[in-house]
């Protein structure tokens, strides 16, 4: 369940390819798309000085339009929500 203590924002770059699935889930077909976020090292007065490397999960709309639009390199601004220990993407900010 999403909850707004769950979001955060997260700024780095894409680092693996997008992998792009289609399962099923009761009689529904879903798209899901996942790839690997390096975040930016020391982001302004943060107190984290190195980047880390989180995988990313999106599905239907947002699995379509990050399989579509974006590849390795690509710079990002995502909103995203947490769901356990996995970050699921909400939005593309930039």
């Amino acid at each position: 369940m999403k909850t707004n203590i769950n979001i955060c924002y997260l700024s780095g770059t894409i680092i693996s390819d997008v992998e792009f699935n289609f399962f099923f889930n009761s009689k529904k077909l879903i798209s899901k798309a996942t790839f690997v976020l390096k975040t930016e090292e020391g982001f302004r007065n943060s107190n984290i000085d190195k980047s880390i490397q989180l995988e990313v999960r999106a599905y239907n709309e947002m699995a379509d339009l990050i399989y579509r639009d974006f590849d390795v390199g690509d710079m990002v601004v995502l909103q995203a929500f947490l769901e356990g220990d996995k970050v699921i993407l909400e939005n593309v900010l930039k």
